[in-house]
């Protein structure tokens, strides 16, 4: 009889042992997901120099600021990657601008207050619009994102970025 149960206890050991193992492994894996962290970063980076551009912009009391918002949102296409949807929207109500980089196999639409409008353009492309009222409805592979137009100057983005098979949007 001992021996059954110090073969029961050293089995039932063992159970616990491997199980312990593979939820650390599975713990692991599930935190370090690279591209989680990169998302993470860009973002953060992104929402920084937004909020020093938009600080500068109204410290200085540029404007208009288009040219700046362009040139800012061209090279930012940049350094996140053509390789990435990316798209910002900005101006001063009732100017709109919609500057972005789109891949072949995405659909984007935009309403700036009176109709549902395809965007087309693919790669690097800027559309100007004139806002009807202070909202702009973006629809990105068919989920909409809402932008409210303040007074001043606005700047919104998103970008949807592909990682094994899973698609990823962030938006600021």
């Amino acid at each position: 009889m001992k021996k059954n149960k110090k073969a029961q206890f050293y089995f039932i050991a063992v159970i616990v042992l491997v199980a312990v193992f593979i939820g650390l492994v599975t713990i692991r894996n599930q935190s370090s997901l690279p591209h989680q962290i990169s998302l993470n970063s860009e973002k953060e980076e992104l929402n920084l120099e937004i909020s020093s551009l938009l600080d500068y912009l109204s410290h200085e009391k540029i404007s208009p600021a288009k040219p700046i918002f362009i040139n800012f949102s061209n090279s930012s296409i940049q350094k996140i990657g053509k390789n990435k949807d990316t798209f910002f929207i900005f101006g001063k109500f009732p100017d709109l601008t919609l500057f972005g980089n789109k891949l072949n196999e995405t659909s984007l639409s935009i309403n700036y207050g009176s109709k549902d409008v395809e965007v087309t353009n693919n790669g690097t492309f800027q559309n100007d619009y004139t806002l009807v009222g202070n909202n702009v409805n973006l629809t990105l592979d068919g989920i909409n994102y809402n932008f409210i137009f303040h007074d001043g100057e606005n700047l919104y983005y998103l970008i949807k970025y592909i990682y094994n098979n899973q698609t990823f949007i962030m938006g600021g």
